[in-house]
């Protein structure tokens, strides 16, 4: 198949997880102070920079070498990669610098310097709380062979958060047993003078709830809103109540956001406000902002301040399987009249291997109909432990793949894959036994961008635990998956990774014959509805990437 052709399919494939990078953050300012420990010199500086992951700049350095009676300051240009100040967690960093210096020691004791152009690369392991950023490096002297080198370095970043969706002030005295918060919102200046709802909602800990029995598990962050009597309780978009319908000036509004109520009724929610005509399209156009956290034991951050809302799929999406072939499973994605599905499932020889298709012909919107697609197989680039190179990603057409979805929970699936044609009931698989709806429905199929185009990650959600089937290669090349089931705290989930082996595929399936073993650990921390970054340790191979939702 040609490259032309290829990439045509991989539309047709979503580009096989293909998407747009995170976004850059060009307002953001980065400044710190630098020390290097060298052979016969200690170095001390400064630097700043703009931009983030790619930040450019200017350090300056003063050098105090053992030979030399004084110092020698001098600036040049940096360019710092890896700055991925999204969201807390380890940074794997590049520092390019500009200038090399040499020196000779005067008679007097004193040294005469020359700088001369010299790109320069360094690597840097480093981390970032949010607040305060670290990186540093210890190892050969690229100088002088033979003597090591240590750098440490320290620094802060300002300009990181977005512009507020809209003006708002906000008035609050929350002590430890009542709650009172007020604010007034002026509308964006194309949306003064219009006949809006205005809602005040929470995110809430499901334990707050008084319409939940909470027992002992997760204690994810979920919708709510506070009731007459100063409770919380569980809501969707659907069932969200208003707090003022009526015109907006470009005055301003003000409305209550908790008044006297019991602080502990209320421990750990964040308050937030916005408008629209609905609920719905209020989240829809992200016109929403946070007003106040209310500390507790369990705070409910889930970063959706100042961001759009969540672009997710249609109520097909989810993981399906059939209960009494445990082992093995489909992931469906549902965007329009497409259903991306990604199918996890073993070869021939028992190892972990999967395959993906796009079924088209649902009716956009429908819980239920019928879609045809075609199977590809696919293989690709070692995954862990090196650069992920895309261009070594192909795809042959393995079968035919056809979904009847009887509603939103049961399906039959027929295919033909590798001469074996079979028909299987699907149903959705249960992943929580609670029903409350989470803060945001991370459900979907996530990808790395164009720059790591060929592997992908599907996520399922039930409430607090999300269910991640990680689709990459093998050593040889070979597509293998993982899976893990991640607890949710806030925003943030944590699992082990599994790798499992199972019956070979075939026209049937025993669930006696797969086992899992644990092959590592996963962070998914979503920094806002639509992007995460994944931290994991697979192997004994520690990495972080980037994904978004894959939009189709």
């Amino acid at each position: 198949m040609h490259k032309k052709a290829l990439r045509g399919l991989w539309g047709l494939l979503l580009a096989l997880f293909a998407g747009a990078p995170l976004g850059a953050l060009a307002d953001v300012q980065v400044s710190g102070n630098v020390k290097a420990v060298l052979s016969s010199e200690i170095d001390t500086g400064t630097f700043s920079c703009s931009g983030a992951p790619v930040c450019t700049g200017i350090m300056t350095m003063t050098l105090r070498n053992v030979h030399c009676s004084g110092p020698f300051i001098y600036s040049q240009a940096i360019t710092i990669s890896g700055l991925n100040l999204a969201a807390p967690g380890p940074l794997s960093l590049t520092l390019q610098s500009t200038l090399n210096d040499t020196h000779v020691v005067n008679p007097n004791g004193s040294c005469t310097y020359t700088l001369t152009p010299n790109v320069e690369t360094q690597l840097f392991a480093g981390n970032w709380d949010g607040k305060l950023g670290t990186f540093s490096f210890s190892g050969p002297d690229p100088d002088q062979a033979g003597f090591t080198m240590t750098v440490n370095a320290k620094f802060t970043a300002s300009g990181l958060g977005p512009p507020p969706v809209f003006p708002m002030t906000v008035t609050s005295n929350i002590t430890p047993t009542s709650s009172s918060v007020t604010a007034t919102i002026q509308p964006k200046p194309a949306d003064a003078g219009k006949t809006e709802s205005i809602y005040v909602f929470a995110i809430a800990p499901l334990s707050k709830l008084v319409n939940k029995d909470f027992k002992d598990g997760p204690d994810p962050c979920v919708l709510a809103q506070v009731n007459s009597g100063g409770q919380l309780v569980g809501v969707t978009s659907s069932t969200m109540t208003a707090a003022f319908t009526g015109v907006i000036n470009s005055q301003g509004q003000a409305v209550t956001i908790l008044n006297n109520v019991s602080t502990p009724n209320v421990a750990g929610a964040s308050m937030y406000v916005g408008y629209g005509a609905t609920a719905q399209g209020m989240f829809s156009s992200g016109t929403f902002q946070g007003v106040v956290n209310v500390p507790g034991s369990t705070q409910c951050q889930t970063n959706l301040s100042n961001v759009a809302a969540a672009t997710s799929p249609g109520g097909l999406t989810g993981l399906w399987w059939n209960a009494s072939e445990s082992g093995w499973g489909i992931h469906f994605t549902q965007r329009g009249s497409n259903v991306f599905a990604a199918w996890y499932t073993y070869d021939t020889a028992g190892k972990p291997k999967w395959y993906v298709s796009t079924c088209a012909g649902v009716t956009p919107g429908s819980l239920s109909g019928t879609c045809n697609g075609t199977v590809y197989d696919v293989s690709g680039p070692a995954y862990f432990g090196v650069p992920f190179n895309p261009s070594l990603v192909s795809a042959v057409n393995a079968g035919t793949l056809t979904l009847t979805f009887t509603n939103a929970n049961a399906a039959s699936m027929f295919y033909s894959v590798g001469g074996v044609t079979r028909t299987v009931a699907l149903t959705r698989q249960p992943l929580s036994s609670d029903t409350a709806v989470p803060a945001v429905d991370y459900s979907d199929i996530w990808w790395g961008g164009t720059a790591e185009s060929g592997w992908g990650i599907a996520m399922a959600q039930q409430s607090g635990i999300t269910f991640v089937a990680w689709y990459v290669y093998d050593a040889n090349g070979k597509p293998t998956w993982l899976v893990a089931t991640c607890t949710m705290n806030g925003s943030t989930g944590t699992g082990t990774i599994y790798r499992t082996t199972g019956p070979a595929f075939g026209p049937s399936f025993n669930p006696n014959s797969v086992t899992a073993t644990a092959a590592g650990t996963i962070t998914v921390n979503f920094t806002d509805p639509n992007n995460a970054i994944l931290n994991y340790t697979v192997d004994g191979v520690t990495g972080q990437k980037q994904v978004t939702r894959q939009i189709f």
